[in-house]
């Protein structure tokens, strides 16, 4: 149900990426959600966002992790146009036997990638909205600290998860001829 109003919603909507990203923690086999996989991919960031909130922690030098949230998001984007390219020149030269595989792996990647790019577009947003408006030597609030840690750890989780998926991707290709590089 939810994917039909997804699928209607607004262009500027980025429930379908949300949607997408946590439906590729399932068990291939069964086809049933891993509560492992949500437990630790929404509760690490939870507890150390948590753990900053209890120690009254504060971030601080806003423009320089900026700086690199930006670069690691436009990184990540350029993984997601490699995707691509790669995706178009494969389906021709994949065994069949594993087509179904490098199918599904190139689905949750780009759903993975997808997710990964609102995290950071997200989190660049808000630093690059607090590098403007308030005072960046000074150390950020407590809560809004806790909300950086939380959101720059979930994004670090979900490049993680591209890089084993990539990996497994690589490995999925089995080749019928030698690729030709363009």
């Amino acid at each position: 149900m939810v994917r039909r109003w997804t699928r209607a919603s607004s262009k500027f909507s980025s429930l379908s990426l949300l949607v997408d990203h946590y439906e590729t923690l399932r068990d291939h086999e069964t086809g049933r959600a891993r509560l492992r996989d949500y437990a630790v991919f929404v509760g690490i960031p939870a507890a150390l966002g948590g753990l900053v909130w209890l120690r009254g922690a504060h971030a601080a030098h806003v423009p320089e992790v900026l700086a690199a949230v930006a670069i690691l998001t436009g990184l990540i984007f350029n993984v997601f146009v490699l995707l691509f390219d790669l995706t178009m020149r494969a389906t021709d030269r994949t065994d069949p036997a594993y087509l179904d595989t490098v199918t599904r792996l190139v689905d949750e990647l780009r759903a993975n990638i997808s997710y990964a790019v609102l995290l950071g577009l997200v989190l660049t947003s808000l630093l690059g909205g607090l590098a403007l408006f308030t005072d960046t030597s000074q150390a950020l609030t407590t809560p809004v600290s806790a909300l950086v840690v939380a959101l720059a750890s979930q994004m670090l989780l979900t490049v993680s998860m591209i890089l084993k998926r990539i990996r497994a991707l690589y490995r999925a290709f089995k080749r019928v001829g030698p690729e030709r590089i363009p």
